[in-house]
């Protein structure tokens, strides 16, 4: 077992819960450990590595520095996919051989499980920046046991011998990886040896101090994806996620319940038992609440009648919220050209995203208050 984290533990009554601002300026006045750990759990808007999370973290890294990569799920990989850790499922350069991709809706940290039998094999490429050292001193593999034995095999480099990974155990589990490539640009490959392994993703860390955001995020994803009334799913989730640290949970569900039609209601509840469940596992985290622009798609209630139900209950429970129609202003027709792509749903990273970037690091890193749509003016 590794230890969930390498920060020294703080006096409760040092660190205030708080909103993202509050508790990134606390962490900033050492108040709150080495590390400030960040999970992020959404759709496509946060899953894409390009829209706006991968700029984010790259600019708050740079200023704070950079504690590793937290959770890359084997569904949309890092936080910084695409440009400092490559995976991604829809090549065969990354992942081959058979495995077997479950629906959304899963108890899983990122809503989806893999699934592998013998020749199953995936592989994720680091790359080292300037402002990004992406070498990793701890790493663990999150797994789903089912009783029976399996086996993995893993190097970090090709040069290196391949090392045997047996898995047991039923539920969620972890395992450690060691051996960890002596360099900041490693080649982590791993292959399903025996049996038929469920797996969740990988957690890595370094030993720096800084931001980890772990991506907990589905594109399709709909708020009743990562919450279900059944006890022994959310056992489950539970179990898995409070294997990631996380001081922070920024959650930015509700473009696809709207484009499924889901009823502003509905919506509230799921969002209620999710934030019930991460209370549980993780009740010193800060968890915010984030909602999206509306876009010209069409569908049957506009943002604000999620806005309408969720920005009372978030008021009320003391939680962080965040409006992202502040960014965009009132007129979507006259944003939606620019900074909308053609699908009418996702923001053009050079535009939309970039807004949406900026929003963010201006509330968490500046302290701007998010209840004024001030926040959108630039500083």
């Amino acid at each position: 077992m590794l230890a969930v984290d390498d920060a020294q533990p703080v006096a409760a009554s040092v660190v205030e819960v708080g909103d993202a601002r509050e508790r990134f300026a606390q962490w900033r006045e050492g108040k709150a450990g080495q590390v400030l750990s960040v999970s992020v759990i959404g759709d496509s808007y946060s899953a894409g590595q390009d829209f706006y999370l991968n700029k984010l973290v790259q600019r708050v890294a740079g200023e704070v520095g950079f504690a590793g990569p937290g959770y890359v799920g084997f569904n949309h990989g890092a936080a910084l996919g695409g440009t400092h850790f490559k995976y991604t499922r829809s090549s065969e350069k990354y992942f081959a051989g058979g495995w077997q991709v479950s629906g959304l809706g899963q108890a899983s940290p990122d809503s989806r499980t893999v699934t592998g039998r013998p020749g199953a094999w995936l592989q994720i490429d680091a790359s080292a920046t300037a402002a990004i050292d992406t070498r990793v001193t701890q790493a663990k593999l999150l797994y789903l046991g089912t009783g029976d034995a399996s086996e993995l095999r893993y190097r970090w480099t090709p040069a290196q011998a391949w090392k045997p990974l047996p898995l047991q155990g039923a539920g969620v589990q972890e395992i450690a990886l060691n051996g960890f490539a002596a360099t900041p640009d490693w080649s982590l490959e791993l292959q399903v040896m025996k049996g038929a392994p469920t797996l969740f993703g990988l957690w890595m860390s370094n030993d720096q101090h800084g931001v980890r955001v772990s991506k907990l995020a589905a594109a399709g994803a709909a708020s009743a994806d990562f919450y279900h009334p059944d006890r022994h799913w959310q056992a489950q989730w539970k179990a898995a996620v409070a294997k990631i640290p996380a001081d922070v949970y920024l959650i930015m569900l509700g473009g696809n319940d709207q484009g499924f039609g889901v009823q502003p209601g509905q919506y509230l509840q799921n969002i209620q038992g999710l934030v019930a469940m991460i209370r549980e596992i993780q009740p010193a985290a800060s968890i915010n609440l984030i909602l999206r622009q509306d876009t010209t798609r069409s569908s049957a209630y506009p943002m604000s009648a999620y806005a309408q139900v969720l920005q009372p209950w978030a008021r009320e429970q003391q939680l962080g919220w965040v409006n992202l129609q502040c960014a965009f202003g009132p007129d979507v027709k006259g944003y939606a050209a620019a900074m909308i792509g053609p699908d009418k749903i996702h923001p053009q990273p050079a535009t939309g995203g970039k807004v949406i970037a900026d929003y963010f690091y201006r509330w968490m890193v500046s302290g701007i208050n998010a209840d004024s749509c001030d926040i959108a003016k630039p500083l």
